[in-house]
């Protein structure tokens, strides 16, 4: 299929493997089970046989998170799926890969409060709209940083009070990482108690639109505009990712970046990898940090 995303292109045994070796940095309880899925044939036919993205290794170990299920390959775990497949198949198909980590606010911030102040923020792919607080968060130090107004875009909005959608999102975050999820849990409060408006719509198709309606409350508020999104980009196909940077480009606004080294085409090879795990900052697409995908820390560049 030409153009078509690795997690609807590759290989099912492949993805999963692929996947391990993500997860197990961070996560060897994912990193194992992945191995043993992509040995296990009865269980790929099935996650083969979900529809383009949804096939997406994230996508099934949230739902078994979300359902309580085991975190342990083996007889037992392919048991209990075959027993909840259809729970898990309705979740996976209603839902989405929406991290929504507000760790990322710690490396974008800095880069915010360095624009002519105030700011009116527009972010894409903004899930529960976590990152769209970098002000709001008291455990964050964002001197001279003025959000006039903030919104964000995304396919399947959610909602931080709503406990169904909190419960999701913390179903994301990988087993062993508690750091994350304290901090997920942290920002979901603060957000639930003023939450910051997002839209749906998806990607390229309805960027125009909020393009235009950003800049035009930037205009009505004096301020800066300024659209950003954070491994956002890395879900969609190349032809797309390249779509959304021109017209982003196009359109006047500020842009910030944070995806993997090779999800923005013009900042592929831009920014030397010192064999970490790293997405890269750009601002108006020039690098300006390389950095933990999650936040945890970061390499200013020049």
């Amino acid at each position: 299929m030409k153009g078509a995303h690795a997690y609807a292109a590759m290989p099912i045994d492949e993805l999963y493997r692929w996947f391990a070796g993500e997860a197990d940095p961070t996560s060897p309880t994912w990193g194992d089970l992945c191995r043993w899925v992509a040995d296990t044939p009865e269980l790929l036919a099935r996650l083969d046989a979900l529809p383009g993205t949804k096939r997406q290794p994230n996508l099934f170990l949230g739902a078994i998170r979300y359902l309580d299920g085991p975190l342990v390959g083996g007889p037992g775990f392919l048991a209990w799926v075959e027993q909840n497949w259809d729970a898990v198949e309705r979740l996976i198909l209603a839902r989405s890969t929406q991290t929504n980590e507000p760790g990322r606010c710690a490396v974008l911030a800095p880069v915010l409060a360095s624009l002519p102040q105030p700011v009116v923020l527009g972010e894409l792919g903004a899930s529960a709209g976590l990152c769209l607080l970098p002000d709001r968060y008291p455990w964050l130090d964002a001197p001279g940083l003025v959000v006039a107004d903030r919104w964000g875009l995304d396919a399947n909005p959610l909602d931080a009070s709503d406990p169904d959608d909190a419960r999701w999102l913390r179903a994301l975050v990988w087993p062993g990482e508690d750091a994350r999820e304290a901090r997920l849990v942290a920002a979901l409060a603060v957000a639930a108690e003023d939450a910051p408006e997002v839209v749906r719509g998806v990607l390229p198709d309805d960027l125009g639109w909020f393009l235009a309606e950003t800049v035009r409350r930037a205009e009505a508020a004096g301020a800066t505009p300024v659209v950003f999104h954070s491994a956002t980009l890395a879900y969609l196909a190349r032809a797309d990712r390249d779509a959304v940077v021109a017209e982003i480009r196009a359109s006047g606004v500020r842009w910030v970046s944070f995806e993997g080294p090779t999800v923005v085409t013009e900042l592929r090879g831009r920014v030397p990898d010192d064999g970490r795990p790293h997405f890269v900052l750009a601002l108006d697409g020039e690098p300006v940090a390389r950095c933990s995908p999650h936040g945890a820390w970061v390499d200013w560049l020049g």
